[in-house]
């Protein structure tokens, strides 16, 4: 069905009241399909701007999961966003809380695509369509790109030393502005502290960025596993179509090396540590000439 909010057509499974949004100002955008059992929107406020108001409980279209486990999981999500704020790729939480029989973050606006093109694009066209972010990403200047990995990587060294560890992160949990060469995480509901082992026999995720381990029932989550998703994230970055054949890439070849052994299938081929792994990525990057 199709509900009219605050002027913004929403397709909804049932009807919900959605008038606490009016405090947020109003909506320009609404983000419907999400499997999570979220809803969010886009809120222009006069008050504070540009807002991202992301709500569980009410019945959404394509959600996995019944309205009230989905609020209660968006509440526990919060710990990672709170205790990550300072570092600045990442999306700012401006509030959270119980409303209207479920829970509601508010963030500050970001701007930019999400990198998934998700099913608007075929597989074919993802890196061939001008409209594509991934074909817009693999068009921009290779420093453009290195800038944006290294704020990624930076971020994930982040959620490390405080104890995160990344889970179902994938090529949508960024936020490309190519306008300006800025990359932002905006999606970490997920993640967990650590210790953390592989309760799930096959982790949340895209199977681009998934570690073996994250297969394996009880396998460590950790530093390593970081590691793998990083490489792979090098690829989608860095490498034609996000091939890991030493022909796709699209960078010099000492780069290459090191994101291929950060995706190495067998852990202890890996770098000893994401730390060991960062460092050689960013020596190396410095060597090259970029352009």
């Amino acid at each position: 069905m199709i509900q009219d909010v605050l002027g913004l057509p929403v397709e909804l499974a049932a009807p919900f009241d959605f008038s606490f949004l009016a405090r947020y100002g109003t909506p320009f955008c609404v983000f419907d399909q999400q499997q999570s059992g979220n809803i969010a929107f886009g809120m222009q406020s006069a008050q504070w701007g540009k807002l991202f108001v992301k709500f569980a409980g009410a019945p959404t279209v394509n959600a996995r999961i019944a309205p009230a486990p989905a609020a209660e999981a968006l509440c526990l999500a919060m710990s990672a966003y709170q205790a990550l704020y300072a570092h600045p790729a990442l999306v700012k939480l401006l509030g959270c809380g119980t409303v209207a029989g479920g829970y509601a973050a508010v963030f500050r606006w970001a701007e930019g695509v999400s990198l998934y093109p998700g099913m608007r694009f075929s597989p074919a066209e993802r890196y061939t369509h001008p409209a594509s972010p991934l074909y817009q990403l693999s068009h921009q200047p290779l420093i453009v790109r290195l800038r944006m990995l290294d704020n990624v990587f930076d971020f994930h060294r982040y959620a490390l030393s405080k104890g995160f560890m990344a889970v179902d992160f994938y090529d949508g949990s960024l936020l490309a502005d190519f306008s300006t060469g800025r990359v932002t995480v905006c999606d970490i509901d997920l993640y967990r502290r650590m210790p953390c082992r592989n309760d799930r026999g096959r982790m949340p995720g895209s199977a681009r960025f998934l570690s073996p381990e994250e297969y394996e029932l009880g396998a460590p989550l950790d530093g390593l596993t970081l590691q793998y998703t990083m490489g792979a994230l090098a690829f989608a970055f860095l490498a034609d179509h996000g091939s890991r054949e030493a022909g796709a890439w699209m960078a010099a070849a000492p780069l290459y090396a090191v994101a291929a052994r950060a995706c190495a299938e067998d852990r202890a081929e890996r770098y000893p540590s994401y730390d060991a792994f960062l460092s050689v990525w960013r020596e190396t990057v410095g060597k090259i000439t970029v352009y």
